[in-house]
């Protein structure tokens, strides 16, 4: 990666306007819960934001650009389109269900939030069309899990499996994403999104609720 740009991305992480002044939050409570499927990959990023379409604290289009770059190919809005619908209709699950018993679709979708919420961030679909690209995860996850836990379980299951192919760099890495979900699912940390948006909320009327 170019030290330069890093260089730039940190800087941004630092010191870039605070993005809930430029994107205040004022979601439903459908909307909270859809982003906070890519919880896991967000408690582990440095500086990120839960229950927000910006996934980031601070405004920095570089950090996400690269992001996407390094672990997707992803480069402009079209690679990032194809990288979308491959996630929706295909993935991982397929190639997985036969070694799980079954598809672990939370690790295609949680992948597939960060992915919409990072190319946002990136600037390569506009508001309007982020939530659309994110109701595409609803009926996949919401039918298929019935608990956070559910969801985290199959999620973590199917990035071992995945991590088996993935090379020695990953080896270290499932610690961080175990560690992650224990704490999304510590009914004591309040700063989770999952304990202040239970699974349910998908289920029941939507309300505006404002907030983070």
């Amino acid at each position: 990666m170019n030290i330069g740009i890093m260089a730039v991305a940190l800087v941004k992480m630092a010191i870039g306007r605070p993005a809930h002044k430029r994107y205040p939050a004022t979601l439903t409570d459908h909307q909270k819960w859809i982003v906070s499927l890519d919880a896991i990959l967000a408690e582990r990023s440095y500086g990120h934001r839960h229950l927000a379409l910006y996934p980031l604290k601070r405004i920095n289009s570089t950090q996400p650009r690269v992001s996407l770059k390094s672990s997707w190919g992803v480069t402009s809005p079209e690679t990032f389109h194809s990288t979308l619908r491959w996630l929706a209709t295909e993935g991982h699950r397929t190639q997985m269900a036969p070694a799980l018993g079954r598809p672990p679709v939370a690790w295609d979708f949680g992948r597939y939030v960060w992915i919409v919420r990072a190319g946002f961030a990136a600037g390569y679909v506009d508001e309007p069309g982020a939530w659309q690209l994110l109701s595409n995860a609803v009926a996949p996850v919401a039918q298929t899990y019935r608990s956070w836990q559910e969801f985290a379980d199959d999620f973590v299951a199917g990035r071992e499996l995945w991590m088996r192919s993935a090379g020695s760099e990953w080896s270290g890495s499932q610690e961080e994403t175990v560690s992650a979900v224990r704490s999304l699912l510590d009914p004591a940390n309040g700063e989770s999104p999952w304990q202040q948006v239970p699974w349910e909320t998908i289920h029941r009327a939507d309300q505006h609720t404002g907030g983070h």
